[in-house]
């Protein structure tokens, strides 16, 4: 079996680099996919020491709408045209591993279904299954039934102020415009025609996920057979909350266990972004049923991710003991 892990980036090459390593030493048998930014600083050509498993391509990142995905969807793209793999787990380069990834490479390899996708509607709003994301009501209807157009690239202080009640006077349910200012200054009129109905419904969900290679080949199938609701999808809000759950889950041959095993805290964020991780925050994501972790700055320090190296490497995994004893010298990546 040979997984692909594809990372989307835009900074940090040094940490970057340790991903990759890490990733290439736990499942030596996998390739990784570096989807670079071209906004952000040029990769070095010597940031992954000239493996030939892991591969730089240029992408597109971003926040709040499609550029994201259509740098995904690049990168699937080019896997399929020029690498063998049996399961993409998309992870970004501020994710690591905190479980062993000798023992998830074996559970994807004796794995019953077809990936780990969080999802649920995005209209009914379950609680229990939108966990850990929370929206207020109807906030799934805003985001995905009505199309946006962007004013500004970014709103600032003042400007947020000074439309926090018109914001507030659109937000009723029945009302025929929207104003975001999360991710710029976008202003939203009621879709006269979305693409949503009960045989093609509208689900969301946190955008980091693993599947295997047919559920990739299908959405890359489906975004070239179906122009128009991709088309929709650029202009609604932060569509990679939900392309990819709508496309696949309105498909009955695929089955999802809805857990896409990655910690991340979302308390107090702004604008979606989770809290940075550190050590204190270690009990939270280490024995527990995740496998990645994001986000971490480089702030953290070696010895931090020399411990979670010593997880990540282990066939068993005793993430407890590894972060109480004193930290062993890292194994050679």
């Amino acid at each position: 079996m040979q997984p692909l892990f594809l990372i989307q980036s835009h900074k940090e090459p040094a940490q970057l680099a340790r991903l990759a390593r890490v990733l290439r030493r736990g499942v030596p048998a996998c390739h990784v996919l570096v989807s670079h930014d071209i906004r952000a600083a040029p990769l070095p050509a010597s940031t992954f020491g000239g493996d030939p498993r892991v591969h730089v391509i240029d992408g597109k990142g971003g926040r709040g709408d499609f550029e994201i995905l259509d740098g995904y969807l690049a990168a699937l793209r080019w896997a399929r045209d020029h690498i063998d793999y049996d399961w993409v787990t998309n992870l970004s380069g501020q994710d690591y591993p905190v479980a062993s990834l000798a023992a998830f490479a074996a559970e994807l390899a004796s794995a019953n279904h077809d990936g780990f996708l969080h999802h649920f509607d995005a209209v009914r709003q379950n609680e229990d299954q939108m966990r850990p994301m929370h929206w207020p009501p109807g906030h799934g209807h805003s985001r995905y039934y009505f199309q946006y157009t962007k004013v500004k690239d970014s709103a600032g202080v003042v400007e947020r102020a000074a439309l926090k009640l018109p914001r507030v006077a659109f937000d009723r349910f029945d009302a025929p415009f929207r104003i975001n200012t999360a991710y710029g200054l976008l202003f939203g009129r009621r879709a006269t025609a979305p693409p949503f109905t009960d045989r093609f419904r509208c689900y969301a969900g946190s955008y980091w996920h693993t599947m295997r290679r047919a559920c990739a080949d299908y959405l890359l199938g489906f975004v070239a057979l179906n122009a128009d609701i991709v088309g929709y999808m650029r202009r609604v809000l932060i569509p990679d909350e939900s392309f990819v759950q709508t496309v696949l889950l309105n498909e009955p041959g695929f089955r999802f266990v809805n857990d896409n095993r990655r910690y991340y805290d979302m308390r107090g964020s702004r604008r979606g972004h989770p809290q940075a991780l550190t050590a204190a925050d270690a009990p939270a994501f280490l024995g527990k049923n995740y496998v990645f972790a994001r986000k971490f700055e480089v702030t953290n320090g070696a010895a931090f991710f020399d411990r979670l190296d010593h997880i990540a490497l282990s066939p068993a995994g005793h993430p407890a003991e590894a972060f109480t004893r004193p930290a062993a010298a890292a194994p050679a990546l």
